[in-house]
């Protein structure tokens, strides 16, 4: 709760200063009519948030009226620099009335006064029947009345204000802010002051003097021209300012302090208000506080709290499963290692208030229970350890699982997936997380594991039905039922087989890339005058541009930049061959340090395999990743990199068999376009890259040599992922000119290419989003940005999202139904890795051609496209020769 409940302790809200911050903080939301509550929702949740963390006895909102103040007939400039307000806050100043009135709290408003006005009568006409007053304010004037039983509170820094903290903070007293501020003004309210006096002199001449009316007294005597200046010809200014800065304390609040008594339990009309807005985390929130309240009714007390869920942990029966249909599960395991998952304990929620925490001897039977009942839904962060699980110990999981992780990524590909952030973002409650990669906490903290695994249970539960809603709403209940859902048993099963490595191979080629290192650190040193710590940017620099004197390219905020493109530009001169020496060396530590050793020392001992995790909801664009370790990453551009792959090899009596997919990408992007010179390349087997080199250099197919092969290469992967003439230049290294006429040839000849990647960008710009072949959209918000880099960026995203987001899909589909029929047909071969557009299986070699043939048909028939898929395939007994 944070603080201790006081018997009688009074809030006073400046609810204006909530308005205006709430409405800068969060951004633009709308409710389902359209109109903006944002300022709404931020006010709603500051409340809450204020109510749950001070637990006031009573509370006041202050509000400024529409009209002026008295302050504007003594000073007609007062507040005048303020703009109007954003036309996007003017209608929710109404809304946030009535969400005051719904919510029943006590406020005031006075024609001709401010709500620093009513602040100042409260303070001063109710002091004395309260033990605590807390000013909710982020004003400076309000600090005048802080002392004895008054205290301000910054809500922003959650950090409250007694006499000697407004010392601190201001360096002076309560009692001297009338007239600290009367010399320094204040230009938000457009208070002049007196010109010339600063803060610093300003608490210099009050601790000196006291007061304001004692440094005029002596002023004859005050040395400087500035403050003789300030107190001559500006001291009017100082006493005006002093007129309207001084808060009235004797306003009528048409209220008495008990009226103010504050017993907050959220009616139906609030809620029937907050779903007319559209809110939904508020609505949660606001359940769980009348749960809370229906709770606490027999010991008499209740108090808000809106820092995590409301549950009710209750005693476990198994007739607790029966009748139910829908549950939220949470699973601890005793072990992180993908094959020796053990359980520690299990948590489930099966009503919006309840959880249920089962501990080991209980936790197994049921958890298989759970699992092999069909008539069960579940919802999980998890599914994949669900799965090791059942794999390890043969349990067949037959009821249907919900992973919300996954349906987040599909609703929301951009946004933060984790089950905290899912019910910060629809419960409106942080719930606590587990360090990461550490085993749980010991026995003497299984309270915190019990905290932990329950809300996450309970979150499970709640979020799922929002998040169930929003794939039905944004069409795309297909994309997760039909692709990512089923596709994560056929990942659980590729990481529990893992793959064999090598181990004397890397042992080896650790000695061989060591030497290589060795030998460029000599070449490099016999060019300086002290050895070189290669890995230094700082020691690198100074080698190569005061020592060998080479021309500087960029500098960073530490000195030179030594990245790579400012040494290839280095070695593209040829004025030194210390450049290439660098950037070579770069290439071999980082193949040795993050792959060659890296991998050997993530074996697991037990299966004497490495065991990756593929992860589908990290890339944006739907494609799958891997960790531990990251094989999408191994470089195969570079032989030393394609040679890592030698250590991946078959078991003992097994060979590898590799299917990939051949220019997946320019193949849909000849079907997406439309585009007939394409097609017939495509359909008549000719090399793509040479057909574009033909028709933009205007020479036959026959004649295209490797090199201008390369630059239709480097053109049509370009174009596809929106790159312009400046970055293909950049990336062919050639004039800008002639990238340009690149690119003018290629639309020319691919005519229905410009017009279907114009499309593409339109067509974001209508919807807010990229869809691909089936279905998946990702949401770009940049598209309508006004700043034209931040919405190029989204455009080119707009244009390869649909192409690489449909690659990705169409593999996905394929490892779905090959994993099928593997399963179907009771083969031993086993699907052991995917790479980009590559699936590697690890064959016993009776099933060889059985196997080729199956995933040719799994492969090139997934989808029926206007141009063949094409896969290539591969067999050897590492994966470094199955190219």
């Amino acid at each position: 709760m944070g603080i201790n409940m006081a018997k009688n302790r009074l809030i006073i809200v400046d609810i204006s200063s909530f308005i205006f911050r709430a409405f800068y903080a969060i951004r633009v939301l709308h409710s389902p009519e359209g109109v903006p509550v944002n300022a709404v929702h931020g006010v709603l949740s500051m409340l809450l948030k204020l109510l749950s963390k001070y637990q006031p006895s009573h509370i006041l909102l202050a509000r400024d009226t529409k009209g002026g103040s008295f302050r504007n007939e003594l000073f007609d400039q007062y507040k005048a620099n303020r703009s109007e307000p954003p036309e996007e806050l003017k209608p929710q100043f109404d809304l946030i009335k009535q969400l005051i009135d719904h919510m029943e709290l006590p406020s005031s408003t006075v024609e001709g006064f401010e709500a620093d006005d009513l602040i100042g009568s409260a303070c001063v006409q109710w002091k004395s029947d309260f033990d605590e007053i807390l000013i909710a304010s982020g004003d400076k004037d309000l600090m005048q009345f802080v002392g004895d039983n008054i205290k301000m509170l910054d809500t922003m820094k959650d950090k409250t204000y007694d006499r000697e903290g407004v010392f601190e903070k201001m360096g002076v007293y309560p009692e001297q802010i009338v007239d600290y501020l009367s010399m320094v003004g204040d230009a938000s309210d457009n208070i002049p002051g007196m010109k010339g006096i600063g803060a610093k002199g300003a608490a210099k001449l009050l601790a000196e003097h006291g007061t304001l009316e004692k440094c005029i007294e002596i002023k004859d005597t005050l040395k400087g021209k500035k403050l003789t200046t300030a107190f001559g010809e500006y001291l009017e200014d100082g006493l005006l300012s002093k007129s309207l800065i001084e808060i009235k304390t004797d306003v009528d609040l048409g209220l008495k302090s008990t009226d103010s008594k504050f017993s907050f339990y959220p009616a139906d009309s609030l809620f029937d208000f907050l779903r007319g807005l559209g809110f939904k985390s508020a609505l949660v929130k606001l359940e769980d506080l009348k749960f809370a309240h229906h709770q606490s009714e027999q010991d008499g007390e209740f108090s808000v709290n809106v820092d995590g869920p409301s549950i009710k942990v209750g005693e476990w029966s198994d007739a607790e499963l029966e009748c139910d249909t829908y549950l939220g599960l949470d699973v601890q395991y005793t072990n992180l290692d993908t094959r020796s998952l053990d359980i520690h304990s299990l948590s489930i929620s099966k009503n919006k208030n309840e959880a249920f925490y089962i501990k080991e001897e209980q936790a197994k039977p049921l958890l298989e229970k759970i699992l092999t009942t069909d008539t069960l839904k579940v919802a999980t962060a998890d599914y994949k350890s669900l799965l090791y699980y059942s794999l390890r110990n043969e349990i067949e999981i037959s009821a249907e699982v919900f992973d919300v992780v996954q349906a987040q990524f599909v609703a929301n590909p951009g946004e933060k997936n984790t089950i905290e952030s899912l019910s910060e973002k629809f419960l409106g409650s942080s719930i606590p997380a587990f360090e990461k990669k550490k085993p749980l906490p010991s026995e003497n903290e299984e309270d915190l594991v019990q905290e932990i695994s329950t809300a996450r249970a309970h979150s499970c539960f709640r979020v799922s039905e929002f998040l169930l809603e929003e794939l039905e709403r944004k069409e795309l209940l297909n994309v997760f039922h039909d692709i990512d859902n089923k596709l994560t048993p056929v990942l659980a099963a590729m990481e529990y087989e893992g793959v064999h490595i090598n181990k004397a191979f890397f042992s080896e080629y650790e000695k061989e890339l060591q030497t290589k290192l060795d030998e460029l650190q000599a070449s490099v040193d016999k060019f300086s005058k002290e050895p070189v710590n290669l890995n230094s940017p700082k020691q690198v620099g100074v080698l190569l541009f005061e020592e060998l004197e080479l021309p500087v390219g960029k500098k960073t905020k530490t000195g030179y930049s030594t990245d790579s493109s400012v040494l290839e530009d280095l070695a593209a001169k040829g004025l030194s061959e210390v450049p290439a020496l660098i950037l070579e060396y770069r290439e071999v530590g980082k193949i040795l340090s993050t792959y060659v050793k890296a991998i050997p020392e993530l074996l697991n001992e037990a299966s004497g395999k490495i065991h990756t995790h593929f992860n589908q909801n990290v890339a944006a664009t739907g494609r799958l990743s891997s960790n531990h370790p990251n094989l999408q990453n191994i470089p195969i551009r570079s032989e030393l990199g394609r040679r890592v792959r030698k250590g991946f090899i078959a078991g003992p009596g097994k060979i590898l068999l590799a299917a990939d997919y051949s220019q997946v990408e320019l193949r849909l992007l000849a079907h997406f376009s439309n585009d007939k010179t394409m097609i017939d390349a495509f359909k008549k087997g000719v090399d793509i890259h040479r057909r574009t080199a033909s028709e933009i250099m205007g020479v036959p197919v026959e004649e295209v040599g490797s090199n201008d092969r390369s630059k239709a290469k480097a053109v049509n992967f370009g174009l596809m992922y929106g790159q312009s003439s400046f970055g293909l230049a950049a990336a062919l290294k050639i004039p800008r000119k002639e990238a340009k006429e690149y690119i003018t040839n290629y639309f020319e000849r691919f005519s229905s290419v410009k017009g279907y990647l114009d499309h593409l960008k339109e067509e974001c710009e209508k919807t807010g989003y990229a869809i691909t072949l089936k279905g998946r959209k990702r949401y770009l918000a940049d598209i309508h940005s006004t700043n034209r880099t931040i919405k190029a960026n989204a455009e080119r995203v707009a244009i390869n999202s649909p192409i690489q987001g449909t690659a990705a899909d169409i593999i996905k589909l394929a490892m779905i139904n090959i994993q099928k029929v593997l399963d179907d047909k009771k083969l031993k071969s086993k699907m052991i890795l995917q790479v980009h557009d590559e699936l590697i299986f690890e064959v016993v070699e009776s099933e060889l051609e059985e196997m080729k043939t199956i995933l040719k048909d799994g492969m090139e028939k997934v989808v029926s496209l206007s141009v063949p898929l094409d896969v290539d395939m591969g067999v050897g007994v590492n994966w470094f020769d199955l190219k």
